[in-house]
């Protein structure tokens, strides 16, 4: 993905990153330090992203590097080896690290945060957005979804309109206006919701009309995308 996807970097700082690689393939991560002349919390970004992997491929052993080497890129000769390079700590896990490229850029490459929780959910008999979609007109459901976006049209007689989404597609919520004042608070803070509801399928177009809202009961935190609210 582009450079404009991480959070923290500047148009300045994405044109340097541009020269340096003019040059070529940096060696290592010492010699793109260098090259480019960032900031301190510039080449973070770049490590917390995961846009160093080329060079470290661990993101936690290239934000210990480049903290040494930012320090050290001022030196009129490359010196070498005063960065401690065989510094090694724990790899991410699938969950941490889509989590980190949420953090890092409001979204992943990897997968979705829901995925890797895939088998909690499963066990909770709480099914994905592909399953609900299958289902008949009437049916209820219990549903775990990242929200992604919340709508309420002024044209709409106070009923809002919401899209829950998971690793296998997206269900649309209708909220209506005695709902949302129940669960209103939830409705707006959380990333990630449990809703109850009834299905509504019309010439395969599908609603789940919501009842109530809750907290899902996982065993690690989610980072959601970042939703485009009330419109």
């Amino acid at each position: 993905m582009g450079l404009r996807w991480v959070k923290g970097l500047t148009l300045d700082d994405g044109a340097r990153i541009v020269a340096a690689r003019a040059a070529g393939p940096p060696r290592d991560l010492e010699e793109f330090v260098r090259r480019a002349r960032l900031d301190h919390a510039a080449q973070l970004a770049l490590a917390e992203a995961g846009a160093l992997g080329a060079l470290v491929p661990r993101r936690r052993d290239a934000m210990w590097q480049v903290a040494g080497w930012v320090k050290r890129q001022g030196d009129a000769i490359a010196l070498g080896g005063d960065v401690d390079a065989s510094v090694r700590f724990p790899d991410l896990g699938a969950l941490d690290t889509i989590l980190w490229d949420y953090r890092a850029s409001d979204h992943s490459t990897r997968g979705h945060p829901l995925a890797p929780l895939r088998d909690a959910l499963r066990a909770q008999r709480l099914p994905d957005a592909r399953a609900v979609s299958a289902l008949r007109d009437g049916s209820r459901v219990d549903y775990v979804g990242a929200v992604i976006c919340r709508q309420r049209p002024a044209t709409a007689g106070g009923v809002t309109f919401m899209t829950l989404e998971d690793e296998t597609g997206f269900i649309n919520l209708v909220v209506w206006a005695d709902v949302f004042a129940e669960h209103g608070l939830l409705i707006r803070a959380a990333p990630l919701l449990g809703v109850s509801g009834r299905l509504q399928v019309q010439e395969g177009i599908v609603h789940l009309i919501a009842e109530r809202f809750w907290e899902p009961s996982l065993p690690a935190g989610v980072a959601a995308a970042r939703s485009r609210d009330f419109h």
